[in-house]
């Protein structure tokens, strides 16, 4: 008996009635790419950010000078040994400070009393650097620094909360975030500039500081002298002589490179001192 073949199932041709489902295609999102709503939201969280960096700085930077070595500070501003009138003057750079934030109402008495916070940046600069020159070597004693204190942090205290008040005050302003970053920008600026030029006449003034003179053309030098560069502008950097040019330059092997001689150059006297 014959048995019939298998019978072949036909393949759906694409004229078939049921379509074949596809399911939707989504779109990318290109790389980086966020809405608008989101973007703005993000700005202004970097700038609110800025603000309270402004502000919390203002305040650190100040309150810092409280805490200095008052004896030695008033002895550099020319107040002779009255902590009493170096406690006060701080205390009015505050004050000062509170009444400025104050002073500000919308974007323009922002922008107005830019000048001012700058100066007051200034001063809080030169403060911060003549008590770091001098905190080493004229000290208050334990009792002096305990009376000065009871005395004076209340009052610092009271200052302390009026310019946090001040700021929050600022902070609830509508626009001011946009305003507050330039000017937070502006004072960065002010501080930068003034810390640099502080720097650069210390260095300056190290030339005829105790204990060093500074090397003229007259002045003998020969190889392994101990000697000094001004380094950078406004580092003094020690290091031994090594040779000493016919146009009367002397090279230098500082400190930081003597394990080798590669980094040896020459400097012009007059950027040089010797210790005494």
């Amino acid at each position: 008996m014959n048995t019939p073949p298998p019978r072949r199932r036909k393949r759906r041709t694409s004229s078939s009635s049921e379509p074949e489902y596809q399911s939707p295609r989504r779109r990318k999102k290109k790389p980086g790419a966020s809405s608008p709503k989101k973007k703005k939201q993000s700005v202004n969280n970097v700038l609110l950010l800025k603000v309270a960096l402004f502000s919390a700085g203002a305040l650190v930077l100040v309150a810092g000078i409280f805490m200095f070595d008052w004896k030695g500070l008033s002895k550099d501003l020319g107040l002779g040994n009255s902590h009493e009138k170096i406690l006060k003057q701080v205390l009015a750079i505050k004050e000062e400070q509170a009444d400025i934030f104050a002073s500000i109402k919308d974007p323009s008495s922002a922008r107005a009393a830019l000048p001012r916070m700058k100066e007051v940046t200034v001063e809080i600069a030169k403060a911060i650097a003549a008590h770091k020159q001098l905190k080493q070597t004229d000290k208050l004693t334990p009792e002096e620094d305990r009376d000065l204190k009871a005395k004076y942090d209340p009052l610092n205290k009271e200052t302390d909360a009026r310019l946090r008040k001040e700021m929050e005050r600022i902070m609830q302003i509508p626009g001011m975030a946009t305003v507050m970053a330039e000017v937070l920008q502006e004072i960065r600026f002010a501080q930068m500039e003034a810390q640099s030029q502080i720097q650069k006449d210390a260095a300056l003034a190290g030339f005829n500081a105790s204990g060093y003179s500074p090397v003229t053309d007259s002045t003998s030098i020969t190889p392994d002298m101990r000697i000094e560069v001004l380094h950078l502008g406004d580092i003094w950097r020690p290091g031994k002589v090594t040779d000493v040019a016919p146009n009367g330059n002397v090279k230098v092997n500082l400190d930081i490179h003597k394990q080798t001689n590669a980094f040896d150059q020459y400097y012009p006297r007059n950027k040089l001192r010797i210790p005494d």
